[in-house]
Parts: structure tokens; sequence; C-alpha cells
């Protein structure tokens, strides 16, 4: 019997590709470095903000500093929410789920960033929030899922995580947690327990 959902945010609950890709490109720009098309750098997206800059360097002939990285940052929590929208039936679905479950929100995304853009979508639905900056570890390594469960005194099959990258199903498998893959983020082709291409067909994996 599962007693809680476990959720990942870019790319499950929410599509941030356009303004990451913009800050980006911005940080890019700013170095005078060439910049990339939107679609590419959501390829690059779910690893967490210093990754994210080190993909978009390493792609742009350069390498990894902080003056990048944090002007990559303050260009993005500027603009946290101008392109950003909630994937269909999300809300809906969690307030439901929210009945008789207990949610979790797991995310790589720096934890400053999570609380304003869950207040814009008006989503303080979580018992827990995790950025990737929260915890020692983050996704794939399944500390951040433990730790929650450890919190919540759940076994690892009274829960599911729910993801859209190999970050997230790697985690549950190794924490001993069933999965639940979105195939409408941003890595579909991935092994996990579920597969799912609407945010409201989670409830079909939980029977």
């Amino acid at each position: 019997m599962k007693k809680a959902i476990f959720l990942d945010f870019d790319g499950t609950i929410i599509d941030s590709s356009i303004d990451l890709a913009n800050s980006i490109n911005f940080m890019l720009k700013s170095l005078g470095l060439k910049t990339f098309e939107i679609d590419l750098i959501r390829s690059w997206i779910g690893g967490g903000a210093t990754k994210l800059v080190q993909k978009a360097l390493n792609e742009a002939g350069s390498e990894f500093s902080d003056e990048a990285l944090q002007i990559f940052l303050s260009h993005y929590e500027k603009n946290l929410t101008n392109n950003t929208y909630l994937y269909d039936d999300v809300k809906e679905t969690l307030l439901e789920l929210k009945k008789d479950y207990i949610l979790t929100l797991i995310t790589n995304k720096p934890y400053k960033f999570v609380n304003p853009i869950l207040k814009h979508f008006d989503l303080d639905i979580f018992e827990i929030v995790l950025g990737g900056d929260s915890l020692e570890y983050k996704k794939p390594h399944p500390y951040p899922l433990i730790y929650c469960m450890d919190k919540l005194n759940l076994k690892p099959d009274e829960v599911v995580m729910v993801g859209d990258s190999f970050n997230d199903i790697e985690a549950a498998k190794n924490a001993g947690v069933k999965s639940i893959l979105v195939t409408y983020g941003f890595d579909e082709e991935i092994d996990a327990d579920y597969k799912i291409n609407n945010f409201k067909d989670i409830k079909k994996c939980l029977k």
C-alpha cells in the first residue's frame, strides 16, 4: 500500500526550460560566448544549476567558473516564472492526491528557487521540499529519498518516485523505491517501473 509520492520538479511538475535557457544564454552572451537553441539547452536540464552551467560552457568551448555560475543564478533568480508553466492536469491531480498521500518534492534545483515558484503556482502542499543543495547528496544518489523516508517514517514499498530523468529513476532504484517516469519531460528514454504520458495517470500506478 503506497502512502507517499515523492516528486521531481523541473520536467515533471513544471516546464521551466525557456526560463532556464534564457538565463543560460544571458550568461553565455555576458561572457562573449556563443548561445544555443532552447531545445538543445532543454536536453541538458536535470542535474542542477552547476551541471547545467558546466555543460553550457563546455559546449561553448569554455571552462567552468564561479563567475559564470553567479551570472546565471542572478539572472534566473529574477526571471523564475516568466515563461514557466505547469504541465497539463498537474495542479488538479496533486490536490486530489494530497487527500490520500503524503507528497514530497525532491529536486536538484537550488532550494532558494523552489519555494518562489511553488508560491507563484499556489502549490504549498508538500510535506517536505528538498533542493539540490539541501543535503550532502542529490539525485541520482538515493540519500534524498532515504532522508525523506526516515523523516516520514516510511518504508521503501510505501513510496513511489515520480520523475522525468535518469537522476530520478536511478535514485528510486538505489533507494529500493518504485518509479514512475513521465514521458513528456526532459528525458523519456529511461527504464522505469511505470511510464505515463499525462501527470493524471499517476493514479493508475498506485492501485
